[in-house]
């Protein structure tokens, strides 16, 4: 495969979207020739891997934003899978505190059982760097309703950089953070004039993509409000604000970037 293929195997968020799955909220594959990763799986991840042909036993490295549900969820199942039923310790597992430790007033929300299993378990803060086989990733700030919630960005040879804002509310300076990107995969939960603490409408996203003017914004995890409006309608917002090609994601959508970035819907969706 040249370049990257990322198969957006759900694009729903929120508790009454998650609790309905009006959207799916399985989380994002990574694909190529020498990365598979899983990006916050949410509950459905290891059904619809299976349901779109992409064999959990194959994957490299799961992801975790953060600890809310809609984000890890299926994390335990597909770190099974990963280590091939808790035979073969392999893989990687990023994530940050609140899902390797917990806190006071709950344990980890990725067992200590599971945890061991695992090749690298690396514990996400802003900032820190690590690499699943030849791609480069990098966790960024949030402002989240989990102190401890982190977006990423991803450095892919021959390809360029794509970003994931995870959840997060617009704050001064989360533009440093994306800069330089090909791509830039935004959540914005919510459409406009309805905001809600820890989450951005498209206005909000449209100020990030304004300054960081990548190639394609993809926008995605949707709310149940965000859904009765009609994501494609709601996002033209940024791309008549900003002048960059915007698109609203749907389930199963596959996007390949190379030289070129082409929108793909699954043969199996």
């Amino acid at each position: 495969m040249d370049g990257i293929e990322l198969f957006f195997l759900g694009t729903g968020g929120g508790r009454f979207v998650t609790i309905t799955q009006k959207r799916r909220t399985s989380g994002i594959r990574f694909l190529s020739e020498k990365i598979n990763i899983h990006l916050d799986p949410g509950p459905g991840a290891l059904i619809h891997s299976l349901e779109a042909g992409l064999d959990p036993q194959k994957i490299k490295a799961v992801l975790v934003s953060h600890r809310h549900p809609d984000h890890y969820a299926n994390a335990e199942v597909l770190v099974e899978a990963m280590t091939r039923g808790i035979l073969k310790k392999r893989g990687v597992i990023a994530a940050p505190p609140s899902i390797l430790d917990g806190t006071s007033e709950i344990g980890p929300a990725l067992s200590v059982y599971h945890q061991n299993m695992i090749s690298e378990v690396i514990t996400l803060k802003p900032g820190v760097k690590f690499r699943v086989a030849n791609t480069k990733v990098q966790a960024t700030q949030t402002r989240h309703t989990d102190s401890e919630a982190v977006g990423f960005r991803f450095q892919v040879p021959e390809v360029g950089e794509i970003g994931y804002t995870a959840d997060t509310e617009y704050f001064e300076g989360i533009e440093e953070e994306y800069k330089g990107l090909r791509v830039l995969i935004i959540s914005v939960m919510r459409p406009l004039g309805s905001p809600w603490i820890g989450h951005m409408t498209p206005q909000e996203a449209a100020k990030i993509v304004d300054a960081v003017k990548p190639e394609l914004v993809v926008a995605t995890h949707f709310g149940m409000k965000m859904l009765y409006s009609g994501p494609t309608y709601e996002v033209k917002l940024i791309e008549e604000t900003t002048g960059v090609p915007t698109i609203a994601s749907f389930d199963g959508m596959r996007l390949h970037i190379g030289k070129k970035i082409a929108v793909k819907k699954s043969k199996r969706n």
